[in-house]
């Protein structure tokens, strides 16, 4: 999203077997973004306004390492969570190679773009249970099996009061808000991923909300005693929930309401009281204010910067598996500081316009040149 252009360069031809998938992936994106508002919601800024500055870079370097040897990269992929992998075809990958291949005189053509795509399709493929891109409505990473193994090995604390019911609402929001303090609104993937709806041998529902990189000292000085919290939340039959493309949980049911069991692991420790649940929340609603205050003191260009860490950092154990520093290079900030506010206050004009679905499932089409 680094410049904005209109390049509509469409290649007539047949349609081929790769169009299937790319036609999902696009209609995972339309579906998405039917019901996402960026330009409403986006703090500290939003995605492009950040993106910009370093999306040719990134997915250039990711791009380098497919191509000298696809096996080893797609070994370093899978030391990422799915979600970011979802996320990093409609953050940075596709429209970055776009723009590093017209403005930057990068090496590479529609044809390579395509294919690094559908490489990205088939590391998924592998690691998801359900439909790709979520398009049945589930985000299923774990087996049948597992989630048999799950039910078995889990301390489960059947709920008999809604003060537990209510206590463990606001635990996930203390958790939520943290998340998006450290990871700012584009970037959560770096911290959590929800997954599910799996269905027991009862028909009860079990969805997992695992929070983790709680504690990242390499991008912030903070000071959190947990790494992780894992929480296993068991809902009544009936119950419908849904997981799109982005990972946000739908429901047209009150999930609070049809909750009838859990297992809640703050490392390796079990959570099972309502006194327990209640210091948890308070314990992470309080970092979270204390992060949101820090983020909220920083001036823009500082704010961009961070945003690239952010976004490297969502990278850490993908350069960790070359034995690479996952910093991002004097490149990024070289260009940061050169540009300054450009991109921050060119992007900054779109909060308040909502584009419709259709300009994103142009923007993330590998087929074409649009970018914006």
């Amino acid at each position: 999203m680094a410049k904005r252009a209109l390049f509509m360069r469409f290649n007539i031809k047949k349609a081929s077997s790769e169009d299937d998938p790319i036609n999902k992936f696009l209609s995972a994106i339309r579906s998405t973004y039917s019901d996402m508002d960026i330009s409403r919601t986006s703090w500290p800024a939003t995605a492009p306004q950040l993106e910009a500055y370093f999306a040719d870079i990134i997915a250039t370097t990711i791009f380098k390492k497919y191509k000298e040897n696809s096996k080893k990269c797609e070994e370093a992929l899978n030391t990422l969570s799915v979600f970011t992998l979802y996320a990093s075809l409609y953050h940075t990958e596709i429209v970055g190679l776009k723009v590093s291949k017209i403005f930057d005189n990068y090496p590479t053509n529609q044809r390579d773009i395509i294919n690094f795509v559908l490489f990205i399709f088939k590391v998924i493929k592998k690691r998801v249970q359900g439909e790709l891109f979520c398009l049945d409505k589930t985000h299923k990473i774990l087996t049948k099996k597992e989630v048999k193994n799950l039910e078995k090995k889990l301390k489960w604390r059947e709920i008999k009061k809604k003060e537990i019911k209510k206590e463990i609402s606001i635990l996930i929001v203390s958790l939520e808000n943290l998340i998006w303090s450290l990871y700012f609104d584009s970037f959560t993937c770096a911290g959590c991923e929800r997954h599910g709806p799996y269905f027991t041998n009862n028909n009860e529902i079990i969805l997992v909300r695992n929070y983790f990189n709680l504690n990242p000292k390499e991008i912030w000085p903070i000071k959190n005693k947990y790494q992780s919290v894992k929480m296993y939340l068991k809902y009544s039959q009936g119950i419908n929930i849904q997981l799109d493309y982005a990972n946000h949980i739908k429901s047209s049911n009150s999930l609070q309401d049809k909750l009838i069991s859990f297992s809640i692991i703050a490392d390796k420790k079990q959570i099972a009281t309502l006194s327990e649940i209640h210091s948890l929340s308070q314990y992470f609603s309080h970092l979270a204010k204390k992060q949101a205050e820090r983020v909220n003191a920083l001036p823009p260009l500082e704010i961009i910067k961070k945003g690239a860490e952010i976004y490297y950092y969502r990278y850490k154990n993908f350069f960790d598996y070359y034995k690479e520093d996952w910093r991002p290079p004097q490149q990024v900030y070289d260009r940061i500081n050169g540009l300054r506010l450009r991109w921050w206050n060119y992007y900054k004009s779109d909060k308040g316009k909502k584009k419709s679905p259709e300009y994103y499932v142009k923007l993330f089409d590998p087929r074409n040149n649009f970018i914006g």
